[in-house]
């Protein structure tokens, strides 16, 4: 815990357990928080505004009457479709407000997957962002009213312009109310509607800040889609509960710039983001001077030697603490800066972040502390605690969470916070949560003595080899990543006699490490070249030296696209849809396997 919050008690802890339903959250708190700022957004002119948090409530009463009036009852589904903003938050705790539904969809989706969703719930109203978003609902089956609109009725319209009388007829839910269907983004098959009642989610923020506490002077900066169980539960209502401050980016492709604006204190993320950090700050060594290459690889050597004397609660000491000092400013200052400089946690979850990347990091004097969860479990699990991180693990269970493993290696989980089961679909939730109501997670984990657990990877995705070997491909995957001249990677290997790759290039890092290295010009028939693809191979098997002799990558062929979630192949979490991705590059994967 950080030393300015020794002794305190989270207040949040205690009004999540407290709470009878989700709208609690904002409304039973003390009154010292009231004229704080707990929203924060972006205006036209470039300036921030901060709205307190008396203000919210207002605008959540009055958005809550307003779709009262146009017909939404307890039990109803609404949908959300939108990017995150002051009126996505106004939005969902006007419909948990009044026992409604929350129903929110990607905004990265198109619009045929949006809706699927939003059909398959049977949500009898939808609130969409103006613009892209809405239009994709234009021949939807069901009322769609905007966010915000230049004129006519609107989330935005309701929150501010509404006349209010200070009461709303409505009853208050209770925990077990249904309080949202958050659908699966699933690398395979349809999506389904995964259920989570008022008392799902207030046991999982219990657990998130019986683990990780958050303060009412913390600022959260909030770029991941609210529509993920991740962002909904730790970026939406652990603050809220806490009395924290939630900053929106504008985008996800304006964090740079936000970040030392804002300021933030926590922030939650999944790995791509530090992956891209990380290649970031590669990139400026190689193409600097070998003194600040020096410096630098003594710095994070200096700095993991400090990480891991501290968990022991210990410092460096003598000379290596007054050299820790001058390497640091002069090495580690300005990347935090460049965070905002008031960073004391990044949480990263959603997938697994290389360990060599968290070390990266934290040797950098920020810390990061890996978690796990899934949507069906509200959706935190397991995470790092602030003075006890391993980095190759993602942590030990929260409280209230009872985890084991399988015969098979399989995590199995148990908790409060396990959902109800899928919608509609009993077959698939018995094969979800067991008669002992087990979850089984799909992930094939490790758990040492100190309840630290270590994901392998998922059960479904482990590839056999022809000779009989297990390889889980995102842990080989990890390994070659770390090279920033590689921006993504899919192994290949399941019944075959060794593994091959399928990669797309950081282009003009590709040039870049080649011109230094090669100290020739790069060629213009690069991705057929058989020496620049002799030359990455080298890189890709000294990068995955460390694994056994059958993980490392025999061969592998250039993708020109990059996959993302606009082309179909990457999840709203940025995990890969390895099926489509395969079926897509099936010539070149034989064509890998046929030079043989």
């Amino acid at each position: 815990m950080n030393k300015a919050h020794a002794g305190r008690t989270c207040i949040g802890l205690q009004q999540a357990e407290e709470a009878a339903c989700l709208s609690d959250l904002l409304f039973n708190s003390p009154p010292a928080w009231l004229e704080q700022s707990m929203l924060r957004r972006r205006l036209p002119d470039g300036n921030w505004q901060r709205i307190s948090r008396v203000t919210v409530q207002q605008a959540v009463l009055r958005v809550a009457a307003w779709l009262q009036s146009k017909g939404v009852k307890p039990g109803d589904r609404v949908g959300l479709l939108g990017h995150n903003c002051v009126e996505w938050l106004l939005s969902d705790f006007a419909i948990l407000r009044l026992g409604a539904v929350t129903v929110p969809a990607y905004f990265t989706d198109p619009p045929e997957a949006v809706h699927y969703v939003l059909k398959d719930a049977g949500c009898t109203l939808v609130l969409a962002q103006a613009g892209e978003q809405q239009a994709k609902l234009d021949d939807f089956d069901a009322p769609v009213l905007p966010f915000t609109a230049e004129e006519g009725e609107s989330v935005a319209a309701a929150s501010e312009d509404m006349a209010w009388d200070g009461e709303l007829k409505a009853d208050l839910p209770d925990r077990e109310m249904l309080a949202t269907l958050i659908y699966t983004s699933g690398t395979t098959g349809k999506p389904k509607g995964v259920m989570l009642t008022h008392g799902n989610l207030l046991s999982d923020v219990a657990a998130g800040l019986g683990g990780i506490p958050v303060w009412p002077d913390d600022t959260f900066l909030s770029f991941l889609p609210a529509s993920h169980a991740f962002e909904r539960t730790v970026g939406h209502f652990i603050p809220v509960a806490s009395g924290a401050e939630i900053a929106y980016a504008e985008d996800v492709t304006t964090l740079m710039r936000d970040m030392p604006e804002v300021k933030p204190t926590v922030m939650i993320s999944v790995p791509r983001l530090y992956e891209k950090i990380y290649a970031g700050v590669n990139e400026k060594l190689q193409q600097g001077p070998a003194i600040k290459r020096w410096l630098f690889d003594k710095a994070q050597q200096l700095g993991i030697e400090r990480f891991e004397l501290q968990q022991q609660g210990r410092d460096l000491g003598g000379l290596k603490a007054k050299l820790w000092g001058v390497l640091d400013h002069l090495v580690n200052a300005k990347l935090r800066e460049k965070m905002g400089g008031r960073l004391r946690l990044f949480v990263s979850g959603g997938a697994a972040l290389s360990p060599n990347i968290a070390r990266f990091l934290l040797a950098a004097g920020i810390k990061v502390a890996p978690g796990y969860g899934l949507t069906e479990a509200s959706p935190v699990l397991t995470v790092n605690r602030e003075d006890r991180i391993r980095p190759e693990t993602i942590g030990p269970a929260l409280p209230g969470v009872e985890l084991k493993l399988a015969e098979d290696g399989e995590l199995l989980a148990r908790g409060p916070m396990i959902m109800q089961g899928y919608w509609h679909n009993p077959e698939a939730t018995a094969g979800a949560i067991d008669e002992d109501g087990w979850l089984h997670t799909g992930d094939i984990a490790e758990i040492d003595d100190d309840g630290y657990v270590k994901i392998v990877d998922r059960k479904k995705e482990i590839m056999v080899l022809s000779n009989g070997e297990n390889v889980p491909p995102a842990l080989v995957e990890q390994h070659i990543t770390q090279d920033p001249c590689i921006l993504q990677a899919m192994v290949i290997g399941d019944q075959r006699p060794y593994l091959v790759a399928l990669v797309v290039a950081d282009r003009e890092m590709l040039e870049t490490t080649w011109k230094r290295t090669m100290r020739q010009n790069f060629p213009d028939d690069w991705s057929s070249n058989p020496l620049v693809h002799g030359w990455l191979r080298t890189r890709m098997q000294k990068a995955t030296r460390e694994l056994p002799s059958y993980m490392r990558i025999h061969d592998f062929s250039f993708v020109q696209e990059e996959w993302t979630q606009a082309n179909g192949l990457l999840t709203p979490t940025l995990k890969l849809k390895r099926r489509k991705i395969a079926e897509l590059h099936a010539d070149e994967i034989e064509a890998l396997y046929a030079e043989e």
